[in-house]
Parts: C-alpha cells; structure tokens; sequence
C-alpha cells in the first residue's frame, strides 16, 4: 500500500506551472501566462521533476515535448484544477481579452472545415491570447471520457450518448448527400435508388454508424454492403471519387464547401430521410465556467455566420 503523501510538504503552485508549460509547450510563453519569470517557471519545473522522478519535458528549438509520464500526469492535474476552477468559477467573471485559456474540440467527420477557421477568427478578435486545438476523435466511443476528464471541452458530433453525466442540446441541422465525379459515366441527374445501388462506395471509416431514424438506418446499411473502401477522412473519400468511379456519401454543408475543388457532383439521397443533425456535448462540470458558456456563445455566431454562407 502506497503511503500517503504530505501536502503540506508540496507547493501546489508546481502544478499550475506544470499545466502551463504543458499547454503551451513553451517555458517562456508559460511565464507570460503566468506572470512570473522564466527563470522562476525553469525552478518550478525542477523541483516537480525531483518530486516526480521524470524529465516531464523534453527541450526542442521551439519549445517543449512532453515526456509519456506527463502526458499521463497532465490529465490528472488538469482535471484536478479544473475541478477546483470550477467550483470558484461562480464567482468570478471570465475576460476573454486577457485570457490564456487553451481550448479543446472534437469535431467529427472533418467538421472542422467548416467550422474551424471562422471559430479561430472570433477568438482570435475576442480573445487574443487563448488557443483553439480541434481534433477528430476516432474511436467515437472515446468522447465521453475525454469530455469526463477534461482533456476534451466540447464535443461536436452526429451522435448522442446514453451518459447522464453529459450536456448537449442540437447544433445545426444538414442533410446527407452522394458525391461523384461530374464526368461519371452512370450517375448524371438525380440518379435512382437502384442506380446508386448499382455501384460501389467509399467512406470515412465509422461515417455509416446506426442512425435512430429506420428509414435512414436502412439505407446506411445497404450502402455499408456496397462500401468496398473505408477511408480516414471525407477529404481522402473525395480525392478517391475524383480519381475512381466509385461514390461517397457526405453532408451537405462539407459537399458545398470543398465538392468544387474536387470536380465532383452532388446529389439528393434516393429515399426519404430526416435532417441530419448535430450536437453540442460537453461535461456537465463545465455548466459553472463562464469560460466554457463564452465558447457556446461564439459557436452559436459560428453557426450564423455558416447558415448565412450557404
């Protein structure tokens, strides 16, 4: 049995450091964060690396590499400031001017396309020093425990989670669309079920999840029978369409975005299916951070700004 360590004997200001330099993997932008010295964030980071037993950081020419065991100890401390951020977050106001907040988002099927350079527009105006990671999550299964522990902010996704743990509430709606090369030689003008059915598919792997609606949970499974590659991202699916005779189902909005670019042809889905919608999910633990409120604030402009484009 592990003996119980003596708080009283740590200086609990390591950890904020820590977190710092973590998230911006730099000492010196962590002490501008922090409002210290640099060489006083090089003696915090010392004195933890004594009492952890590790390099934490590795030095590079720009900046820092954490080490394995920080990366493992990163998530328990962020999570264990975050709580106690939170529980004072009530009382204190959130200035996004002067924040140094690092935010997190997993947007899934490369939604951030879409959404990713015009959210880094806002926060670049609003809140000029915080910093914006948006990631894909792969598996999907992951992103409850991500959000549970902090490592994620906000999931934006397709999909809901049985987790009463989790916030969510409807982010946008879209529809699904097939995708082939303007010169296909058999899909031209509103081609029929039995046309498409007739060829073969590439899709992002997980795209073709079960869908709630019957009607369109039938159709992804006989499109998941006729997908004969399964591809990391929709952007690698349509470089494959333009090149191939084979066809790709996507949204709407990320069809508009990039279809042209590609040469490919969008049309309506053969069967009567309803909107696709996606979701807003975070931590309910995040619901007392005027930080974490500020955010769904700027992604609802986001969603303006993108209903207004299309």
């Amino acid at each position: 049995m592990k003996t119980p360590v003596n708080l009283r004997s740590i200086d609990l200001n390591l950890l904020t450091v820590f977190e710092a330099v973590y998230e911006v993997r730099s000492q010196v932008k962590a002490s501008q964060r922090l409002g210290m010295t640099q060489p006083a964030v090089s003696n915090a980071l010392s004195r933890l690396r004594y009492l952890i037993g590790d390099q934490l950081f590795i030095s590079r020419s720009n900046g820092v590499t954490p080490t394995l065991k920080a990366d493992d100890l990163y998530t328990q401390v962020h999570k264990v400031l975050d709580v106690v951020r939170n529980e004072f977050s009530e009382k204190t106001s959130f200035d996004p001017e002067t924040s140094f907040r690092t935010y997190v988002i997993s947007v899934s099927f490369s939604g951030g396309i879409i959404y990713g350079s015009k959210l880094y527009e806002r926060l670049a105006i609003e809140a000029p020093n915080t910093r914006l990671i948006i990631r894909t999550i792969d598996p999907e299964s992951e992103i409850p425990q991500l959000l549970h522990e902090s490592r994620l902010d906000l999931a934006i996704h397709y999909g809901q989670f049985p987790d009463t743990f989790l916030d969510e509430q409807v982010y946008e709606e879209d529809e699904l669309v097939i995708l082939a090369r303007k010169d296909h030689p058999r899909i031209q003008d509103s081609p029929s079920l039995d046309a498409c059915i007739r060829e073969s598919f590439v899709n992002p792997y997980n795209l073709l999840m079960k869908a709630k609606d019957e009607a369109l949970n039938d159709f992804l499974e006989i499109i998941k029978l006729i997908t004969v590659l399964e591809v990391p991202n929709p952007l690698t699916g349509f470089e494959t369409v333009r090149n191939t005779d084979l066809l790709a189902l996507t949204n709407k909005k990320l069809a508009n975005k990039v279809g042209d670019l590609f040469g490919l042809s969008q049309y309506k889905l053969p069967v009567n299916v309803p909107t696709l919608r996606s979701y807003l999910i975070w931590s309910k633990t995040s619901n007392k951070d005027p930080g974490h409120r500020w955010l769904l604030n700027q992604l609802k402009h986001v969603r303006e700004e993108i209903e207004n484009d299309f």
